[in-house]
């Protein structure tokens, strides 16, 4: 289960960050907790959810895994299939989620859903690229393609949150391929690191305004 901490000093690294909290000590792996904290039946099959609750000046956070990830995690960071692609996914998602997250209410600064998600699904892109490894490595674009291409989304999602997940894929697909274009692809590893960094520190905006500038 320590490999969720892992996950998280990997990507505190990668941005530059300190954080002052361990993802460990806000984790809840039962399902029966986690519907008791949504207060709802809405998505109970979710395998990564985050939990939030804000009163008198307090942040409350609460980040439920399900028992497979953890249990898929156990075994290393390695990819063997696709279903451990899947899993590797869950549990980056919900670290990227807890530290983007902790990070800003640090500075007293707010975000939308939208950051949070397009935020994760970038995390799970440079994830898989450097700390995935077994015999099912994905090169970028490949990666790529099963990330963001061939992708569905949740039947039972209301419009507003299936909006947000589809406009994270597309905003998130695109600066991806940017990434590889002008950073992997010419093997600029400090580059890359420099832009990732930048990126992370943009509010929703400054993100998407970073995504167009690029494209031009």
């Amino acid at each position: 289960m320590r490999s969720l901490s892992r996950l998280q000093h990997w990507l505190a690294a990668v941005y530059e960050i300190n954080v002052d909290y361990d993802v460990m000590d806000f984790l809840v792996t039962d399902q029966a907790v986690a519907c008791a904290l949504q207060g709802n039946n809405n998505r109970p099959d979710c395998p990564e959810k985050l939990f939030l609750q804000q009163t008198s000046g307090e942040l409350g956070i609460s980040l439920y895994l399900a028992p497979e990830v953890i249990t898929g995690l156990a075994t290393g960071n390695a990819v063997a299939s696709t279903r451990d692609a899947q899993v590797f996914c869950h549990a980056i998602e919900g670290v990227s989620h807890f530290l983007y997250l902790v990070w800003r209410a640090g500075f007293d600064r707010t975000l939308t859903q939208l950051e949070l998600e397009l935020q994760a699904e970038i995390d799970k892109f440079i994830g898989l690229l450097v700390l995935a490894g077994g015999r099912h490595s994905f090169d970028a674009a490949s990666l790529h393609s099963w990330l963001f291409e061939n992708v569905t989304f949740e039947s039972g999602l209301d419009c507003e949150a299936r909006a947000r997940y589809e406009a994270a894929n597309c905003f998130a697909s695109h600066y991806c391929g940017q990434l590889d274009r002008r950073y992997l692809r010419a093997q600029d590893g400090p580059g890359l690191t420099r832009e990732l960094r930048r990126f992370y520190r943009q509010d929703q905006r400054g993100k998407l305004a970073m995504i167009r500038s690029l494209a031009a």
